[in-house]
């Protein structure tokens, strides 16, 4: 079957659509109609191979509705006998390769994850998608070409990162930068450091990078280019660029941006701090960053489209069941408790739901509860005539703080409220904590970027963007308050250098790329301990 790159230099720009992006066209009944029949392609598998007789039960279901009332939802401790082995003999379909991404403290450290061949190429098949989908403007349109240029500031493999950036390189070539053999072997810094070098002197169209680090490149350009910045000005070939981006900027009266200097096809970013950053990117680099949803077990399960607006699952990776809220709360007060599922076409708008999914492709995975809770904001994009819902990422099932049982503070949401207040901050962790008999307070530990602002100032602020955020709160937020003399938010600032001082010791002691940062949301004693270490 032709490639991208194949059909793109033979012109055939509907047949990359269709081949490509067909699946946007598809409606519910249909998408539902495939994973139907690529989840009993899938039973077949695990019927006759070991892990799948344990996670079966031994049972053989013959149909979608048996097999989802008969066989157990599972989780990653339910595999931890054979995957953390790497046990190829047990699994369903010989894997590709294996990838990893973070364990649970205490458990395991990481998890290791089968990739089948088939499974790395349908990843390949909406990698693709994601790109023009990218940089398209209207349904058709083809803008992605061989030989772009794209800046690669993820992680490498055995991270997910790393498989989604290989998945695309069967499919069309690109210039990547720095070079996919020479990047894997870099340091994290090493890497945007030479690879923004690269683009001051080659240009880039693409860029695949921490969104974070997007914001960070940023701002160090409004700062005056000063720092490691300046060592990617400095070359005389990337003298032209910055010329013309330094007029661009002074025409706007503002301090130099890289949108000045590069004029990108796309933005691709990963992690939930991408939807709260889109904004500072979009000023930053002159466009949306590009989300997908997905995850190491799961690779890609969904992406926004040419709107930039909500995703659009994918059909053939994985076959969907969605645990309403309220079950999935019955099913954390009583473990015993089996939750109910749904399927695509029994959602309902606004909405939220845990996620749950079977491998489809070889993969290894049965009824797997991975933890994330989405949203469905719509049944179809109006606009774009997209007969499928539309999802957002909600929270992770345990990063939701509940505060006496009156207010659920998620990451995302504090994450955005500390956007919205103005607060330059470097680096936070919150978590609910109580002292003796006082009532629970959301406590956040923050480090500002600049000294200029007490603690009170940072609650005040942060306080209000958080009561914006969520309008029905506010009148009942201000009795309890009053009433109650219960100050629901509080606020410790962190001494300067914190993080940095954290993810050294925490490189220094040999920790996984995943666990080099504290965890946002509801961090250990001994971690707030360190944070709060003085200079």
């Amino acid at each position: 079957m032709s490639t991208a790159g194949e059909l793109l230099r033979q012109g055939k720009k509907k047949e990359i659509w269709q081949k490509y992006c067909g699946f946007i066209d598809f409606s519910v009944e249909e998408f539902l109609e495939t994973q139907r029949h690529l989840l009993l392609e899938q039973l077949r598998l695990l019927q006759d191979c070991e892990l799948g007789h344990r996670l079966l039960w031994g049972m053989k279901p013959s149909n979608v509705e048996e097999f989802r009332q008969r066989v157990p939802l599972t989780t990653y401790k339910d595999y931890t006998p054979y995957l953390l082995e790497k046990r190829e003999d047990v699994l369903p379909e010989k894997p590709m390769f294996w990838q990893r991404t973070s364990g649970r403290s205490g458990e395991y450290p990481f998890k290791w994850i089968p990739v089948t061949e088939r499974l790395f190429r349908d990843v390949g098949t909406y990698t693709v998608a994601w790109g023009i989908f990218s940089s398209c403007k209207r349904r058709g349109d083809i803008v992605l070409r061989d030989h772009a240029k794209m800046l690669y500031g993820m992680a490498p493999p055995p991270f997910v990162t790393g498989a989604l950036g290989h998945a695309i390189e069967g499919e069309v070539s690109l210039d990547v930068m720095p070079p996919w053999r020479e990047a894997e072997e870099m340091p994290f810094e090493q890497r945007i450091k030479e690879g923004f070098s690269l683009a001051m002197l080659k240009g880039v169209d693409y860029i695949f990078a921490v969104s974070s680090v997007l914001v960070a490149i940023g701002e160090q350009f409004t700062q005056g280019a000063g720092g490691r910045l300046s060592t990617m000005l400095s070359h005389p070939r990337a003298l032209p660029r910055l010329a013309k981006g330094l007029v661009k900027s002074k025409l706007a009266g503002r301090p130099l941006l890289p949108r000045d200097i590069w004029n990108l096809k796309s933005v691709f970013s990963a992690g939930m701090d991408t939807n709260i950053l889109r904004e500072r990117i979009k000023y930053y680099w002159g466009r949306y960053p590009m989300e997908a949803y997905g995850s190491a077990e799961m690779l890609v399960a969904a992406m926004q489209t040419w709107d930039y607006k909500d995703m659009v699952f994918v059909p053939t990776i994985a076959f969907h069941e969605f645990i309403p809220e309220e079950e999935h709360q019955r099913s954390k007060r009583d473990r015993s408790y089996r939750p109910r599922t749904v399927l695509l076409d029994e959602v309902e708008v606004g909405q939220r739901y845990e996620i749950v999914f079977t491998s489809l492709q070889g993969g290894p995975f049965v009824r797997y509860r991975m933890g994330d809770m989405l949203e469905v904001t719509a049944l179809r994009n109006e606009e774009l005539n997209i007969n499928l819902p539309q999802v957002a990422f909600y929270s992770r099932c345990d990063d939701i703080i509940d505060i006496g049982g009156f207010y659920h503070f998620t990451e995302k949401m504090l994450w955005q409220a500390i956007e919205n207040s103005g607060i330059a901050y470097g680096g936070w962790t919150a978590r609910k904590e109580m002292q003796g008999s006082a009532p629970p307070v959301l406590h956040l530990y923050i480090e500002l970027k600049r000294q200029d602002k007490t603690a009170e100032e940072v609650r005040l602020a942060i306080n209000q963007s958080l009561r914006e955020l969520n309008l029905e709160w506010t009148e009942e937020w201000t009795d309890i308050a009053d009433t109650l003399g219960w100050e629901l938010l509080r606020v410790t600032l962190l001494p300067e250098g914190a993080f940095a001082r954290y993810i050294l010791e925490q490189q220094a002691a040999g920790a996984e790329l995943a666990h080099l940062k504290p965890p946002q949301i509801n961090a250990r004693d001994e971690i707030i301990s360190k944070l709060l270490e003085p200079t």
